[in-house]
C-alpha cells in the first residue's frame, strides 16, 4: 500500500521526467523521433504513444469509465508536439487525482477489465504504482534508442528528480 505523500511525489515524478524527456527529444533531428528501430512499439514516437495509451486506460480505470482503446500500440498522437501537450495534460491531471487521494483511497479495490477482456482487481495506489513503473521502463527503451543516434540521453534519474525539484519528499 502506498500513501499520499508517495502518490504525491511520483505523480510529480513523472511530470517531470516526461517534460525533460519531450524537451530534449525536442533537439533531436526531426526525423529520429519517427525513425523506425527494433523495438516492440517500432519507434521514439509509438514507444512514447504507447506510455500515453496506458495512462489514458489506467486514467480511465481511475475513473471508473470505459477507456475506449482496442490496442496498447495504437498512435494516437503521431506528432512530438501533439504528443507532449497530450502527455503533459495526463501528467497533470495523475499530479490533481494524487492530490485529492487520502491513504484509504488510494487502497480502494478497482475493478477493471484489461484490453484483452479479462477481469481483474487492484487498488488505485497499485494502479498509480503501474503507470508509473511501465513508463520508467518504456522510457527505458527510448534512452537505449538515443544510443543508437547517437545522442545523450537527458537524466531521468529519481534521486536526481528527488534533489532538483522534490527535496522536501527526502527530508520528512
Amino acid at each position: 500500500m502506498i500513501n499520499v505523500r508517495t502518490a504525491t511525489m511520483l505523480a510529480h515524478y513523472k511530470q517531470w521526467v516526461d517534460q525533460r524527456l519531450f524537451e530534449s527529444l525536442a533537439s533531436l533531428p526531426p526525423d529520429e523521433v519517427g525513425k523506425e528501430r527494433q523495438t516492440l512499439c517500432k519507434s521514439i514516437i509509438g514507444t512514447l504513444n504507447h506510455i500515453y495509451v496506458i495512462d489514458c486506460i489506467w486514467q480511465a480505470h481511475l475513473e471508473h469509465r470505459e477507456h475506449g482503446y482496442k490496442t496498447r500500440l495504437e498512435v494516437p498522437h503521431p506528432e512530438l508536439d501533439d504528443l507532449r501537450v497530450a502527455q503533459l495534460a495526463m501528467d497533470e491531471w495523475f499530479m490533481s487525482w494524487s492530490g485529492q487521494q487520502t491513504d484509504e483511497s488510494l487502497n480502494e479495490p478497482i475493478e477493471f477489465v484489461f484490453v484483452s477482456g479479462d477481469r481483474s482487481v487492484m487498488t488505485a495506489g497499485a494502479m498509480l504504482m503501474h503507470v508509473v513503473n511501465h513508463a520508467s521502463y518504456h522510457r527505458g527503451c527510448v534512452i537505449q534508442m538515443y544510443l543508437e543516434i547517437p545522442a545523450k540521453p537527458p537524466i531521468t534519474d529519481l534521486p536526481v528528480f528527488l534533489k532538483d525539484a522534490f527535496p522536501a519528499y527526502t527530508t520528512g
